[in-house]
């Protein structure tokens, strides 16, 4: 049987996850819910932020884990 390795005790749980939980669990309860926890827009990114990451990567201030 395959183990799994010690460290992926050390990563950090999807918080978005037990957002999206809880919603589901208000909406059961009859609230309405907005759901903005996950998903993509249906619009394009708007220009001044694409600029704004072209100029952080270009500059060497992102990195990605």
């Amino acid at each position: 049987m395959i183990q799994s390795a010690s460290r992926l005790a050390d990563i950090e749980p999807f918080h978005v996850m037990e957002l999206l939980t809880r919603a589901k669990q208000l909406e059961a309860e009859g609230r309405d819910i907005i759901h903005m926890e996950v998903g993509e827009p249906d619009f394009p990114t708007p220009a001044p932020i694409v600029e704004a990451a072209q100029r952080a990567i270009a500059g060497g201030r992102m990195f990605y884990t």
